[in-house]
């Protein structure tokens, strides 16, 4: 037994001992006051070693202690020993210390290069506030509030993939290997050299890409999508799994124009859809109007005109302030 305690203990110390393990253990334990006191320096050791900083994961010693107290249920008979032989056997446990210690380092050292050195998720979310994130490709994204982004550790090594909840715009970089490709929902936005916006919130309905330098590919698994180059932004239907074009063009810094056809469309996502095309804040004043649904087409209208024709459509009041437009009911 003394040959393989070694062995034995360190399992333990890992939590995979068997129940074949921890009745040798209990009997060895039994034998003499010196492998008890022994057994306790160990644990000791192992604890100081394994709660350092709270920060190396350890095997789980408070289970594997309650299955061993539970083979002791009746007091140990144990045999005096000579002097000679405690002198003996003192050198003999001072060695093993040594020993079971190295293996618990090990144990340790494992524990922390899988933690800190293999593959993992790493994941950057924000609630009340945006975010500036610098990825190892040199990536730069800007994660608006209440929005999530996760990509592997090892992101820029063999890919560059990042899902997105919520919104981010992506300035890319230009570093480490492949094309930055965001997934959104169901969707795929596939970086070629650009500047650009996602917006994909679980409560919408539509998800949508705005571009501002370069072009991306817009797509999912079962369709190729589209391309969506400068200045152009992109919606997809999650409902009917199609994919649209508002162009936007520019007259002036506070003005712009946008073809479109919204069919039964909620409101609350073709003014998500007008605010990302426009960069303007609009919003109503009522949750009740929010979830009305219309059907209209725009030709070329700069965003006031937009406005003007969804309040009219719907009977709704629209009112322009410094921080954005407003709509709500008409005051009978």
């Amino acid at each position: 037994m003394n040959k393989d305690i070694d062995n034995l203990l360190a399992r333990y110390f890992s939590g995979i001992a068997s129940e074949q393990d921890m009745q040798g253990l209990e009997e060895w334990m039994a034998n003499s006051p010196e492998n008890q006191f022994y057994f306790d320096e160990l644990t000791s050791l192992y604890t100081k070693l394994g709660v350092a900083g709270n920060a190396i994961p350890g095997p789980d010693t408070k289970s594997a202690k309650e299955k061993f107290m539970a083979y002791i249920s009746t007091p140990k008979v144990t045999h005096p020993t000579r002097v000679s032989d405690t002198r003996h056997k003192r050198f003999y446990w001072n060695r093993m210390l040594q020993v079971a210690s190295v293996a618990i380092i090990c144990i340790l050292s494992f524990s922390v290069w899988k933690t800190y050195f293999s593959d993992h998720e790493v994941v950057l979310a924000t609630q009340t506030t945006s975010k500036l994130e610098v990825l190892s490709d040199r990536t730069v994204v800007n994660l608006s509030k209440n929005s999530k982004i996760s990509y592997s550790s090892s992101f820029a090594k063999n890919n560059k993939f990042v899902r997105l909840v919520g919104e981010a715009n992506f300035k890319t970089g230009h570093s480490g290997n492949g094309r930055l490709q965001v997934q959104a929902n169901e969707t795929f936005i596939e970086d070629i050299g650009t500047v650009f916006t996602v917006s994909a919130y679980p409560d919408s309905n539509y998800i949508s890409v705005r571009v501002s330098k370069g072009q991306v590919h817009f797509y999912t698994k079962t369709n190729d999508g589209l391309k969506i180059n400068a200045s152009e932004t992109g919606i997809y239907n999650k409902q009917s799994k199609t994919f649209k074009v508002l162009a936007r063009k520019l007259d002036s810094l506070g003005t712009g124009s946008m073809h479109v056809d919204f069919q039964a469309i909620v409101l609350k996502d073709a003014l998500d859809i007008i605010s990302n095309a426009y960069k303007v804040n609009i919003k109503t004043s009522d949750k009740s109007i929010s979830n009305r649904k219309i059907t209209v087409n725009f030709d070329g209208e700069d965003v006031n005109k937009v406005l003007q024709i969804i309040a009219e459509t719907l009977d709704l009041k629209l009112e322009k302030g410094d921080k954005g437009y407003l709509l709500s009911n008409k005051k009978n």
